[in-house]
Formats: C-alpha cells, sequence, structure tokens
C-alpha cells in the first residue's frame, strides 16, 4: 500500500506544476449583426387534401390547384411566378401518404412577399419562408472587426474584474460563417428581414 501512494504522488507532481503554469485567457463570444440591402425572399408552400374532411372527389389535386391559382390572381399575383416542386424531390418526401405538391415563391420584394404570405386557400399550407443573402470578402472583414471589436470591450470588462489587465489575442474561432453562399434566414415578426448575426469566438491573455 505504501509503494502504491508514493508512485501515484510521484506522477502527479509533475501534472500539477503543467497545471499551474497554464496561462489565465478569457474567452468571449462576440457577434456583429448583418442586415442586407438586397435580399431576395423564399416561401415554401405544400398543396394537398391531407387535412381536409371533405369527400376526396371535392379535393382532388387539380381542383385544389385550380381554387389557389384564383386566389393568387385575386392577389394579383401570376401563376408562372411559382415554381413547381423546385428541388429533385417533392410532396412525396413529407411522408403524409397522399397526393400532393410543392410551390416555390421567389421575390425582391418585402411588399410582394407579404402579399403572398396572406394567399389563403384549401389544402395550402406554408411550410418555409426565409430571406436569401450573401456576405462578400469586404463586408465579412468589417463584420469581424465589429465582432473583435466587441469581444475585446467585454473581455475588458472581465479583466477588470479580475483585478487583471487584458492582454493580446491568443486565438479566433469561426463559427460558421459562409463566405460567399446563399444564407437563408428565417423571416420573424421580432426582426429585421435579411439580418444574419455573424458569430466568432475570441480568446485573450491576461496580464
Amino acid at each position: 500500500m505504501k509503494k502504491t501512494i508514493v508512485l501515484i504522488a510521484i506522477v502527479l507532481v509533475p501534472f500539477l506544476t503543467i497545471a499551474q503554469q497554464k496561462p489565465t485567457t478569457i474567452k468571449v463570444n462576440a457577434r456583429a449583426f448583418y442586415i442586407d440591402d438586397t435580399p431576395e425572399f423564399k416561401a415554401i408552400i405544400s398543396l394537398s387534401n391531407t387535412y381536409s374532411s371533405l369527400q376526396s372527389e371535392l379535393t382532388t389535386i387539380d381542383i385544389l390547384k385550380k381554387q389557389y391559382r384564383s386566389a393568387l390572381e385575386a392577389k394579383g399575383i401570376s401563376w408562372i411566378d411559382l415554381k413547381e416542386n423546385p428541388n429533385d424531390f417533392g410532396y412525396e418526401t413529407m411522408n403524409y401518404g397522399k397526393e400532393g405538391t410543392l410551390y416555390e415563391y421567389r421575390t425582391t420584394s418585402i411588399e410582394k412577399m407579404i402579399n403572398f404570405l396572406k394567399v389563403k386557400s384549401l389544402g395550402v399550407n406554408i411550410t418555409s419562408y426565409v430571406s436569401v443573402l450573401t456576405i462578400d470578402k469586404a463586408e465579412a472583414i468589417a463584420l469581424s472587426q465589429k465582432a473583435i471589436n466587441s469581444a475585446k470591450e467585454s473581455a475588458k470588462t472581465i479583466a477588470a474584474a479580475m483585478g487583471k489587465e487584458l492582454g493580446d489575442i491568443q486565438e479566433i474561432e469561426d463559427l460558421n460563417n459562409r463566405l460567399g453562399e446563399d444564407i437563408e434566414t428565417y423571416l420573424y415578426h421580432d426582426k429585421p428581414a435579411a439580418q444574419y448575426i455573424y458569430s466568432l469566438n475570441v480568446v485573450f491573455s491576461v496580464k
């Protein structure tokens, strides 16, 4: 038993020494808000009789399409502005076990998208509505600088609470920001359209 205790003590001492030498750092999550001034808006709707309690002969896909087309045209939206099954797969991937189809509507106008979302017709369900934006290199640089500056101010406050001075940046972690790609952000009533949150983790040393 004595031998075991001695061996453990000898092994642990180097690790304790290393742990004591590890420098103190402050890690801050920083965000910069970006709003695209030229976004595109996209909505996907499904059309089916899945939730209808009417007789099936009254809710065939052809009948539902005619009713929906009339509802769109009453709002000043052309039927040709919709793209049926915009991707390789359609309504069959939603696993409802009934016949249906998907339509995609795109526009660069907020007013037109709002108008589209207001269209009501039997069998229509809105599955998603997003803004589509891109961030170029110059915008990414500006957003990164803004996020880093924000992180620095937060880290200074934490360092002051520790009775320390803030040191240099030790590490920056990019949190899934996408440069030059189409970015889809959901539309909500409580945030601006086409808003994207650019996020970084920044690690600072302390003195």
